[in-house]
């Protein structure tokens, strides 16, 4: 008597394994390479201003006259506010890393009134007239803290960016929620994003020039929130002259 005998197993479960333990992988990687570029960025960064201020208390003890002390006060002052903004950012980088995804409903015109409220002593910031429009036909979930960073890096970059010969400058905010989805739209008409720099600009530390005021982390800082609530979310953000953040939103 023949017979022929299969033996089958399921290996289902240590496929999922093996692609989550490559998941991990390619994050730790990306972590390194990030920390990496971080601490040699980051370190020159937080000297720069420092050095800055050291150098002009220099030049007002040398001042017999003291003449130009308002000036090097102010130009002091400029260097303790950039010093100030990279370590916001430094702090919004490791909360929205370390943070767990938290949902609740949203109330946009809470956040963004909180947002503008917060940068409103920022420099040029009363040149920027803000116009906020809101449709929600259902409740939106997400979590309030990532979009609040999301709203105050995008909008920082507004009054930043502004163009100063024009005689009005404007952020239009606009939320579109629907059933399933909610599409968020930031547009200014500020000095905009020349094409060449439009696939770098959500890398960490990039500036599109060495006169660039801002950490050069902002744009990363609001790529990774949108990535950090991607396993719960469907997002993408789209760089334009206007940013466009479309959300779906939290299953409840």
């Amino acid at each position: 008597m023949r017979g022929l005998t299969i033996l089958a197993r399921d290996i289902t479960q240590q496929k999922k394994s093996e692609d989550l333990l490559k998941q991990q992988n390619e994050e730790l990687i990306k972590i390194n390479s990030e920390l990496d570029r971080f601490v040699y960025s980051a370190s020159h960064d937080l000297r720069a201003p420092l050095m800055s201020v050291k150098g002009l208390l220099n030049m007002i003890r040398l001042d017999p006259e003291k003449d130009n002390t308002s000036h090097y006060l102010e130009l002091i002052d400029r260097s303790i506010h950039k010093l100030d903004s990279f370590i916001s950012d430094i702090i919004n980088y490791s909360r929205n890393a370390r943070m767990d995804v938290m949902p609740k409903q949203i109330d946009f015109s809470e956040l963004i009134q909180e947002s503008i409220n917060s940068l409103k002593y920022m420099e040029g910031a009363e040149e920027v007239r803000s116009e906020v429009h809101i449709n929600a036909r259902v409740p939106f979930y997400s979590d309030y803290s990532r979009l609040l960073i999301i709203a105050n890096n995008i909008i920082a970059n507004t009054v930043r960016y502004r163009d100063t010969w024009k005689e009005d400058s404007y952020i239009r905010i606009t939320v579109d929620i629907e059933k399933d989805n909610a599409i968020i739209v930031f547009q200014d008409n500020g000095i905009g994003i020349a094409e060449e720099y439009r696939d770098k600009i959500f890398k960490m530390f990039f500036r599109a020039n060495a006169d660039s005021k801002g950490s050069g982390l902002g744009l990363y800082i609001v790529k990774s929130a949108v990535e950090k609530t991607e396993r719960r979310n469907q997002s993408s953000l789209q760089p334009r002259r206007r940013h466009s953040l479309h959300h779906q939103k939290f299953r409840t």
